[in-house]
């Protein structure tokens, strides 16, 4: 059976009366210049403001009188704060209660908000084993501009968490801003109608980090990305972020989520792999390279071989957008067909079994990705699949024929590289192309071709796999422009052009010349190999082709 977490449903704290919690404690963290907390804000964000994160301390008042849902355990009256988007409470890691309850308000254009939940998840991010020191937290909330704040917390049996306090980010606009016209671009490509199942799943337009504006000195630097073996399945998360922003509002919302889960939970990047706005448009999340299975801050013990793809928005609230709808189909397609993974049936991960297309409550007692969006899921993996109809990849064929033995999972998916295709295995390549045909490399053999600069290089596609001569223990490689030999001991050989057709023509590694002792070398004269038994040179400006035994 396929693994359902215990399902611990949204903490939602009931309508309490306002406390006279006042301001007990500031503690600051700025990336840039910003208001102080507690003070007036200004009116206007500079054209090229940082992201700024502000943190206020919620004072616990073991005096405060319970409410019909539970004691009131700590609480922040109505404060000004400099300008900021998105709002978080946090606290010290495994001292809340599970029936924890949080509740914000905010101040926008003067007035302010009604009491607002917000999501507690214990279980998003990173596992103990994987960053030990970070903090628990609710989900961000975004607001868009707001310059005031207020949060009661509550637990029907009275237990207060420590280090309660409460986050406040200005994304800031710096000079990396998406521009508007690539936004509505990258939606429009996403989030248009799928009509027909592609021949192959090629990646989506997604907003690079550069473009949404991640900072890099936000706690990236407290580990280089590390990754798994392959991208075997899937997590679908949402945000629970307010359902009402523009589509301009990404970026920002993306530099706010990266700003609160470095610098407020502790954790060394933004948790997810990928993020999808209700529009279309996909962003890319954690660094570290979108081809490559790098390991997410999503879901604990399961984010190892996992791909985490959010949902921006409350998803317990609204149905998933059409656009959004559309975006994860082509995001998810291409992420797991390039990996050869199915979109229907499970797998087991970390000795857990899922479907390969899961839910976060799959995995952990949350009930994310919301109803409506953990509703859709079985229909998500059938428009999945039928995406992936129509490709038949002639690379996982033959993978498939040698064996996992020999090529190990994949690493990077299948892509294309000029005319053809590549996909990088843990043990090796493949490479295959029309009339060259499908061919595996590894070992010497790979890492001499990437030293030709691969496919894109003098060499072209492969020809063949590495073959034996008739010379025992040499081997060598066909390309469309050249040929490698290999002789134990001694540097790969490359040779091409016309100098390689007369080797060829004279016999070869079995002709008088004897094995390659060189590569190539071309100067502005010449193009010139030496063998065992003598030389082959060809003068650039005559085209006379010499031949010198010795």
């Amino acid at each position: 059976m396929l693994h359902r977490g215990h399902a611990r449903p949204c903490l939602r704290a009931g309508s309490l009366a306002a406390t006279g919690a006042t301001l007990a404690a500031v503690s600051l963290v700025v990336t840039g210049a910003s208001d102080a907390p507690g003070t007036p804000p200004s009116d206007s964000r500079s054209a090229q403001s940082p992201t700024a994160v502000h943190t206020l301390r919620v004072p616990g008042d073991g005096a405060l009188r319970p409410s019909g849902r539970g004691d009131v355990i700590a609480a922040l009256a109505p404060t000004p704060t400099a300008n900021y988007g998105m709002v978080a409470v946090t606290w010290d890691q495994g001292t809340a209660p599970d029936s924890l309850a949080v509740q914000v308000r905010s101040r926008v254009d003067g007035v302010w908000t009604p009491w607002q939940p917000l999501e507690v998840d214990l279980d998003e991010g990173p596992s103990s084993a994987e960053e030990g020191d970070v903090r628990d937290g609710t989900a961000p909330a975004w607001v868009g501009r707001a310059d005031g704040v207020a949060v009661r917390v509550t637990a029907p049996d009275g237990r207060r968490p420590t280090g309660v306090q409460v986050v406040t980010i200005d994304p800031g606009n710096p000079a990396a801003e998406t521009a508007g016209s690539r936004l509505r671009a990258a939606a429009a490509s996403n989030g248009r109608p799928i009509t027909r199942a592609p021949k192959f799943p090629a990646m989506p337009n997604i907003v690079s980090r550069k473009q949404w504006g991640a900072n890099p000195k936000l706690g990236d630097s407290c580990w280089d990305p590390l990754y798994g073996s392959s991208a075997r399945m899937v997590f679908i998360h949402h945000t629970v972020n307010s359902n009402d922003y523009s589509r301009s509002d990404g970026p920002a919302i993306m530099r706010s989520i990266h700003a609160y889960h470095t610098q407020s939970r502790g954790w060394c990047d933004i948790g997810y792999n990928f993020l999808v706005d209700r529009y279309g448009t996909i962003y890319e999340g954690r660094r570290g390279g979108m081809r490559l299975p790098v390991r997410g801050a999503h879901a604990g013990d399961y984010n190892t071989n996992s791909v985490g793809i959010s949902m921006i928005g409350n998803f317990d609230e609204a149905e998933v957008p059409r656009g959004m709808k559309n975006a994860l189909v082509r995001l998810v397609g291409w992420r797991l067909g390039t990996s050869y993974a199915p979109a229907l049936g499970g797998l087991r991960l970390n000795g857990t079994r899922f479907h390969r297309i899961a839910g976060h409550r799959d995995a952990m007692s949350t009930t994310c990705p919301g109803r409506y969006g953990y509703d859709w899921l079985p229909r998500l993996r059938h428009r999945v699949a039928d995406y992936l109809s129509r490709f038949d990849s002639k690379i996982e064929a033959k993978g498939d024929r040698l064996g996992k033995d020999v090529t190990g999972p994949v690493f990077i998916g299948e892509l294309n590289i000029g005319d053809g295709r590549r996909t990088e295995f843990r043990k090796g390549a493949m490479f295959v192309k029309a009339g060259a045909g499908t061919h595996w490399l590894s070992g010497r053999a790979l890492n001499a071709y990437r030293r030709m600069h691969g496919p894109r290089g003098r060499l072209g596609f492969p020809r063949t796999d590495v073959r034996a001569t008739a010379v025992a223990g040499v081997t060598t490689l066909a390309f469309e422009h050249g040929r490698t030999f290999f002789v134990p001991s001694r540097p790969p050989r490359t040779l091409w052009g016309r100098v390689l057709q007369r080797y060829t023509k004279l016999g070869s590694v079995s002709g008088n010349l004897g094995l390659p002792t060189s590569s190539l070398v071309v100067d502005d004269v010449t193009e010139r190999a030496r063998f065992q038994h003598g030389t082959i040179s060809l003068n650039r400006s005559t085209g006379e082709i010499t031949v010198t035994p010795r």
